[in-house]
C-alpha cells in the first residue's frame, strides 16, 4: 500500500452495499476515477481506497465485485477499518 499510494492524492471511500446512497454514488465515483486515471500520465496521481462499513466480509466482496472500479481496499478485518 505504501508504494501504491506514494505521492498520490488519496480518497478514502466509506460505503456499504446495504446503503442506498452508497449504491447510487459508487458508479459515479467509478466513472470519475476511470476517466481521471485514464487521462493521467502513469502512475496516476489519484487513488481511491475503499473502506467497507458492511456487516460482513462477504458483503464487502460482493459490493466490490458488483459496483467498484479497480480500487484498493482496506481488508474487512483490518483494525484500522474502524
Amino acid at each position: 500500500a505504501e508504494v501504491a499510494l506514494q505521492n498520490k492524492v488519496v480518497a478514502l471511500y466509506f460505503a456499504a452495499a446495504r446503503c442506498a446512497p452508497s449504491r447510487d454514488f459508487t458508479p459515479l465515483l467509478c466513472d470519475f476515477y476511470t476517466a481521471l486515471v485514464a487521462g493521467a500520465p502513469r502512475p496516476a496521481p489519484f487513488e481511491v481506497v475503499f473502506v467497507s462499513v458492511d456487516g460482513s466480509g462477504q458483503e464487502m466482496l460482493d459490493f466490490m465485485r458488483e459496483l467498484h472500479g479497480a480500487w484498493l481496499a482496506l481488508p474487512f478485518h483490518d483494525p484500522y477499518r474502524q
